[in-house]
């Protein structure tokens, strides 16, 4: 009998990113969601080969749900006979949303890129769409399936390079002139001419230090779009080539359309094109025309109609993703939680895993908030560094045994770097000792002048870091410095409009946080109130509260009681009673269980 049973192996094969995290157990993507970068639905096998799913995201989808969304029944999850098949390598799974997006479609074009001497990497495609619109999708070959396409450049990853790669070594070489556009349509319009024409596959706004690298050896004249994107994108990469030592990089423009298209399309020759000097002291701009570059709102739609397309959703499942995709698209909308309205016999009876999803074992569950209030000095900032490193190295925190590590990301929000520096090496050689990694999956943010976490600008900031980082945990403080009161609104509105961010942040990116806030001011450090600085929101929000305060009987000054301002949601072994240590920040000298 073979480790996989059918039904186990039929659920893989439906689902995308799947990764094994153990004998008989998965993760993946959630069929029922748009956003689950960060893999949220566990698989797993029994003893008697049934296939059992658990969605472990903020208001987890129910086992109908998933299995609708998969197209299986949930009587499909019960292995029937002991005819098992080994497990499918899944890494090079190419049954990925893409793919399933672009099925019949009709290809309009394909951009082929080669490297240096020839050999495709990847191809970048343009679809003709029904309504007469058009969208953009890469693909590479798939090494394992001859003639299959596996329709993403991140899994495996793919070195980008510059289209017609080969003809512009060609011209490095000859010393011949190459001429920079914006799209694979212009370069080949070039190549019709007999001229060298290059471009990127990811439109203006996203030059790589690689092709600034291969450039600064040749002559380059860079063609503009003929709009206020296309000619900013020409000056910085006409900067960058020629801090390069890049010779050429004159930025040209057309007097007659948006591109050099439309230019020869008119009957223009190339020596008609204008210098852009003369081109912004013109008086007016050109009639702009179609670009054949896809705006984020062109892929928005797409991807609006094809969660539409899907015959085996239902209305409020198209319309829920929908909502989650233009929530995406604009940071500054947050959607309320409607929550989930059951009979409790039905809710009760429901088949679920009850099994502890832990990020730090005994004390943090994914998607659990943790709020630390001390006051000035006490070293809040140093336990929480002690947490993000020792987790990520698979040290616990307060027991110091090993435990499996997790990915975490400290965003510091107060603190110089050479202070940072100073005050962490010995935490994270003492945690590298203690686990004997080499590698720890720490990262950290430095950004001492705070966050705005109730503007736009400062969402979408730390939103792609997270999105590079994909922490399980978030270490982030102090809290007073992640939003600006400008007077205009309450510090309960306030308090509200962050909470629900960060709220979001956790249901999205699956991640657990640990908060650290400041404590009222008091005549004196054992005055000072067991509650979060400010508004009361503070105080109620976090499944955890702990308030760290000077015991009175030790005479050091260095030993604390760890209070908690709010009853805990849940039972855990958190410390008692802090001390300062040599080789740690802090050591624990008691634990107690608090429910």
């Amino acid at each position: 009998m073979n480790s996989v049973s059918k039904p186990v192996n039929t659920v893989l094969g439906l689902l995308d990113g799947v990764r094994q995290t153990g004998r008989n157990q998965w993760m993946a993507r959630c069929p029922c969601r748009n956003d689950d970068a960060n893999p949220s639905l566990a698989i797993s096998q029994n003893d008697e080969g049934t296939a059992l799913l658990h969605c472990h995201r903020g208001n987890s989808c129910s086992l109908d749900e998933i299995c609708k969304s998969i197209g299986m029944e949930p009587r499909e999850l019960f292995s029937e006979d002991d005819d098992w098949v080994p497990a499918p390598k899944f890494a090079q799974d190419t049954r990925s949303s893409s793919a399933k997006r672009n099925v019949g479609k009709k290809i309009e074009k394909i951009y082929p890129y080669y490297d240096e001497h020839g050999a495709l990497l990847y191809e970048k495609v343009r679809f003709r769409l029904d309504d007469g619109g058009k969208s953009f999708a890469n693909r590479q070959p798939d090494p394992e399936r001859p003639g299959e396409y596996i329709w993403n450049l991140k899994e495996p990853p793919v070195r980008r390079v510059l289209y017609r790669l080969p003809e512009v070594m060609a011209a490095i070489s000859a010393g011949d002139p190459i001429w920079l556009v914006e799209g694979e349509k212009d370069a080949d319009t070039l190549a019709e001419l007999g001229i060298c024409g290059t471009t990127m596959d990811s439109g203006a706004g996203k030059w790589d230090q690689s092709y600034t690298d291969l450039l600064s050896q040749g002559y380059v004249e860079i063609i503009a779009d003929n709009d206020e994107v296309g000619r900013q994108h020409a000056l910085a990469v006409a900067a960058k080539l020629q801090a390069a030592g890049t010779r050429g990089c004159n930025i040209w423009v057309s007097p007659v359309g948006k591109d050099i298209s439309d230019h020869i399309a008119a009957g223009k020759p190339i020596d008609d094109l204008v210098g852009i000097d003369f081109y912004e002291r013109a008086e007016t701009l050109p009639q702009l025309v179609e670009s054949d570059e896809p705006t984020p709102e062109d892929n928005l739609i797409e991807q609006i109609l094809d969660v539409f397309a899907k015959e085996k959703l239902t209305l409020q499942q198209k319309i829920n993703r929908s909502v989650l995709l233009l929530h995406s698209a604009d940071s500054t909308q947050l959607s309320d939680n409607p929550g989930r309205l059951v009979v409790w016999q039905d809710f009760l009876q429901e088949a679920d895993d009850d099994t502890y999803d832990w990020v730090i074992p005994g004390i943090l569950e994914r998607g659990e908030r943790v709020m630390v209030v001390a006051a000035e000095g006490v070293g809040k900032t140093m336990l929480a560094r002690q947490v993000a490193l020792c987790a990520a190295a698979g040290v616990h925190p307060f027991t110091f045994q090993k435990i499996p590590p997790i990915r975490t990301l400290t965003i510091d929000l107060e603190n110089p770097e050479r202070i940072i520096r100073r005050t962490s090496r010995s935490i994270m050689q003492q945690a590298i000792r203690h686990s004997g990694v080499k590698h720890v999956d720490a990262h950290l943010l430095c950004k001492p002048d705070g966050l705005d976490l109730t503007s736009a600008r400062d969402r979408i900031l730390i939103e792609q870091y997270i999105e590079q980082v994909q922490p399980q945990l978030i270490c982030l403080g102090p809290m007073y410095k992640s939003f600006i009161d400008n007077g205009t609104r309450t510090s309960e509105a306030l308090a509200v409009e962050v909470a629900k961010y960060l709220d979001m942040l956790r249901d999205v990116h699956g991640c657990a946080l640990w908060l650290e806030h400041h404590a009222p001011l008091g005549t004196s450090m054992s005055s000072r109130d067991l509650r979060p600085f400010g508004s009361s929101v503070w105080s109620r929000w976090p499944e955890f509260g702990l308030a760290l305060t000077p015991d009175p009987t030790n005479p050091s000054g260095y030993v604390y009681n760890v209070g908690h301002f709010r009853g805990a949601r849940d039972q855990r072994d958190w410390p008692k009673q802090l001390a300062r240590g040599t080789d740690w920040p802090f050591v624990v000298l008691e634990f107690s269980k608090h429910s």
